[in-house]
C-alpha cells in the first residue's frame, strides 16, 4: 500500500528585525513611486501645454478671431474689368522699386520727389499700377517675398509697397496741382484697386496693412476730387464717402489687433490662442512668428520650453504657411532676438 503525502511549502520566518527590514523596503518602494508620480504631475503642469500661458481677455473677446472685413465694395469707383494679368504687372512695379532703392534710405529719397508727376521713373511705376487696375488677378496670394520673414523695424518689402502707395498718391497730387484732376482720379483709382488686392490677396499682415493704408489714402483722395471742382461727381463722391467710412472702421479693428500681436514682448498665451483659433491665416502666421520672440523674451525657463514644444508641433502642420512660419519661429535663437533688437 502506497501512502501519498503532500509536500507543504517551506516557510521561513526570520527574526523580527528581518521582517522590519522587508516592511521598510516595501514602504520605501511605495514612497518612491508616489514621488515619481508627483514629479510627473508637476512636470506636466509647469512644462506641459498649460505653461505656455493663458490667453487674456483681449484675444478671448467676442469676434476677435473673426476675419476683419470692409463692409463696402469698391466696384462703384473702379474701371470695368478687361483682360487678365494684374498680378504680373504688380510684381513688375515692385521690381522697379527694388531696382531704384536697395535700402531704406534710398526708398525714402525715392518717395521724397517734390515733382513726382514729372519724374519718368515714378511715372513708369504708376503706369504699371494703372494698367493692372482693369485686369483680373487669378493668383491666390499676391507675394513679393518667397517665404515667411522675421519681423523687423524696417522691413524692405513693406517699405517698398508703402513707397508704391506714396508715389502713386504724390503723383495724383501733382496732377491736381497741374490742373489735370482726371489723371489724378485715374491714378487714385488704380491705387484703390492695388490696395484692395493687397488687402484681399496679401498673405502677410504687413502686406495687408499696406493695402488698407493705400485704400484709405485713395478713397479719401477720390472723395475730395469728386466733391468739387472740374471733376465733380455726386454719385462717385457718395460712393467714395461710403467707402472711406467702411475702410476706416475696418482699419481701426485691424490696427487694434496689431497692437496686441506686433509687439516687442508678445503674450505667449494670446499668441498661442491666435495660432490655434484665428480664422485669418495672416494673423496665425504673424502670431506664430511672435511666439518665436516670446520664447526668448521670457525669463521663465519652463515657459520657454513649452513654447518650443508648441512651435515644434506646428512644424509638421498640414498648411504649408503655418508649417513654414513655425519653422522660422522654432529656428530663432537668442542671437536672432538680439539682432532684431539692434544690439
Amino acid at each position: 500500500m502506497v501512502h501519498c503525502c503532500v509536500v507543504q511549502p517551506i516557510r521561513v520566518i526570520g527574526p523580527p528585525e528581518h521582517r522590519g527590514i522587508a516592511m521598510n523596503y516595501k514602504i520605501g518602494i511605495g514612497i518612491a513611486i508616489i514621488f515619481v508620480i508627483v514629479v510627473g504631475v508637476l512636470v506636466y503642469i509647469f512644462v506641459g501645454p498649460a505653461s505656455i500661458g493663458q490667453p487674456t481677455y483681449r484675444t478671448l473677446a467676442h469676434g476677435f478671431m473673426t476675419p476683419i472685413k470692409i463692409d463696402c465694395g469698391i466696384g462703384a469707383l473702379t474701371p470695368v474689368k478687361s483682360g487678365s494679368g494684374a498680378g504680373k504687372l504688380y510684381i513688375q512695379a515692385y521690381q522697379q522699386v527694388v531696382a531704384l532703392s536697395n535700402d531704406h534710405n534710398a526708398i525714402a529719397d525715392l518717395t521724397a520727389d517734390h515733382n513726382p508727376s514729372a519724374s519718368p521713373k515714378i511715372r513708369a511705376i504708376v503706369q504699371l499700377i494703372e494698367q493692372a487696375a482693369p485686369k483680373t488677378m487669378g493668383r491666390k496670394y499676391l507675394l513679393f517675398a518667397k517665404g515667411v520673414r522675421l519681423p523687423a523695424a524696417s522691413d524692405p518689402v513693406a517699405d517698398r509697397l508703402n513707397a508704391i502707395g506714396q508715389m502713386t498718391g504724390a503723383y495724383a497730387a501733382g496732377c491736381i496741382s497741374d490742373k489735370t484732376p482726371k489723371l489724378a482720379a485715374k491714378a487714385l483709382t488704380a491705387l484703390l484697386v492695388f490696395g484692395h488686392r493687397l488687402w484681399q490677396h496679401g498673405l502677410f499682415v504687413d502686406v495687408r496693412t499696406c493695402g488698407i493704408s493705400d485704400m484709405q489714402s485713395a478713397a479719401a483722395g477720390l472723395q475730395m476730387i469728386y466733391k468739387s471742382g472740374p471733376a465733380k461727381n455726386q454719385i462717385e463722391c457718395a460712393a467714395a464717402t461710403k467707402l472711406v467710412g467702411a475702410i476706416n472702421k475696418a482699419g481701426t479693428k485691424w490696427y487694434d489687433k496689431m497692437k496686441i500681436v506686433d509687439v516687442a514682448d508678445p503674450n505667449s498665451g494670446d499668441m498661442a490662442n491666435i495660432v490655434r483659433n484665428d480664422h485669418d491665416l495672416s494673423w496665425r502666421i504673424d502670431a506664430m512668428v511672435e511666439l518665436g520672440i516670446a520664447r526668448w523674451s521670457t525669463s521663465y525657463a519652463p515657459r520657454a520650453h513649452a513654447i518650443a514644444i508648441f512651435l515644434k508641433h506646428y512644424t509638421t502642420d498640414s498648411n504649408h504657411w503655418i508649417r513654414a512660419s513655425a519653422k522660422v519661429a522654432y529656428g530663432m535663437t537668442a542671437n536672432t532676438i538680439s539682432q532684431l533688437a539692434g544690439n
